[in-house]
């Protein structure tokens, strides 16, 4: 008989999910803001490493990304309770660099 865990909970991934956005949808929110800031951006694939890392707790989220994905989630904070005050942009590591 085996057992298997529980799947885990991404909770920096369900505000995207909850507004039913694919990655490429937020970075394209992303985008559109750092354009506006004069924010120049990485290449969409490596945007996409970025966020997918931080979402599933395994990487850092460089800070101008935490801050446009602040302004994004505008409004009562998804990542806990009460208003975005900051971003977390460090996550657990799994695995070393």
């Amino acid at each position: 008989m085996t057992t298997t865990t529980a799947p885990t909970v991404y909770r920096w991934r369900q505000p995207r999910l909850a507004r039913g956005w694919e990655p490429v949808q937020l970075i394209g929110r992303m985008k559109i803001l750092a354009a506006r800031d004069g924010i120049e951006l990485p290449k969409t694939y490596q945007l996409i490493r970025d966020i997918y890392l931080w979402e599933h707790h395994r990487a850092d989220l460089p800070a101008h990304v935490a801050s446009l994905l602040g302004r994004i989630f505008d409004g009562p904070n998804p990542f806990g309770t009460g208003p975005i005050t900051h971003l977390p942009t460090k996550a657990v590591r799994t695995r070393g660099r």
